[in-house]
């Protein structure tokens, strides 16, 4: 077996994205400019994002048997991603209904289809530690027979003493309550979280006290701020970050961009905050193209100089 350096585990959606003016107020409408569909998925953004700096990427994930199964593998194979870790099973693709108003910002709707069905013995545990790094996003999980995040967490258990465990919640699992997330962030080395998330789950109004909470938990603790930058605790040292300014078009998926140039840089060998610098640089320009990954840039080492100074 192949030895990989980052797995990604999470959701695979194919994303319509509707660009609009502004979003149409409660029990009123408006009309879409353009439309645009994509692959995607937390996950699955990051680990392209990834994947474009060249280095051995993977992915644990569900796919149906329609055509959007089709468009999701050629999109992922064709970024040098690779397979073994996706299960193709009878059902429907997940889908992701998103809209853009004319600043960026997002609304997107959640079909989670047989993503929400992944089983403990669909998953190659040795796949998972053939690699460094394996990280983790959120499923659904709204109906009763949903597997998925049970099955994240069984495997967790076996697998965290093996691989660095890297974790973006999002809402979806934040809002599961405080002692879900207790329990996943127990599993976790590298925590990547949004501030509204990081109060959500400690229940602290106050980010340096919602800092002080968790971060002694985890080795690493990343907070993405918007556009205020990002703070980064890691083993006691604290690092302000701040954003680098580009004319924004579509905000979808800059954090799982974030998190790929964060983790491509430690993977790397770059410090934790040069490795911040490097996420905040890839997020930027993630968002001057509609799509998640399209505008995700290839570095090159001039760059990567640049940018750090």
């Amino acid at each position: 077996m192949m030895t990989l350096d980052i797995i990604g585990w999470g959701a695979l959606n194919v994303d319509r994205l509707c660009m609009v003016d502004e979003f149409a107020p409660s029990d009123g409408e408006t009309f879409i400019n353009d439309e645009k569909t994509s692959c995607g998925g937390s996950a699955a953004n990051t680990i392209i994002a990834i994947a474009k700096q060249g280095l051995r990427t993977g992915y644990i994930g569900k796919v149906g048997t329609d055509s959007n199964a089709e468009l999701m593998l050629n999109y992922i194979e064709a970024h040098d991603v690779n397979t073994d870790g996706i299960i193709v099973s009878p059902g429907q693709t997940g889908e992701v209904l998103g809209f853009v108003d004319k600043s960026g910002d997002r609304k997107l709707y959640v079909t989670p289809q047989v993503n929400d069905t992944i089983t403990t013995e669909e998953v190659d545990l040795d796949y998972i530690r053939s690699s460094k790094v394996l990280h983790l996003t959120s499923f659904v999980g709204l109906k009763d027979d949903s597997t998925s995040i049970e099955t994240q967490l069984e495997v967790l258990s076996e697998v965290c003493d093996d691989v660095t465990v890297s974790f973006d919640p999002g809402l979806l699992y934040v809002q599961r309550g405080q002692e879900f997330m207790a329990n996943l962030i127990g599993y976790t080395d590298i925590l990547l979280i949004n501030e509204q998330e990081l109060k959500l789950t400690t229940g602290l109004d106050d980010l340096e006290q919602a800092v002080m909470e968790i971060s002694p938990i985890v080795d690493t603790l990343v907070v993405k701020r918007s556009n205020k930058g990002s703070l980064v605790v890691d083993d006691g040292d604290k690092y302000m970050v701040d954003i680098f300014n580009v004319d924004t078009v579509d905000t979808t998926g800059a954090g799982d961009a974030y998190n790929g140039g964060f983790l491509y840089g430690l993977l790397e060998g770059y410090t934790t905050e040069e490795s911040a610098i490097i996420a905040s640089y890839i997020a930027a320009q993630s968002t001057t193209q509609t799509g998640a990954t399209e505008a995700i840039p290839i570095l090159d080492d001039e760059t990567l100089k640049t940018i750090l100074k």
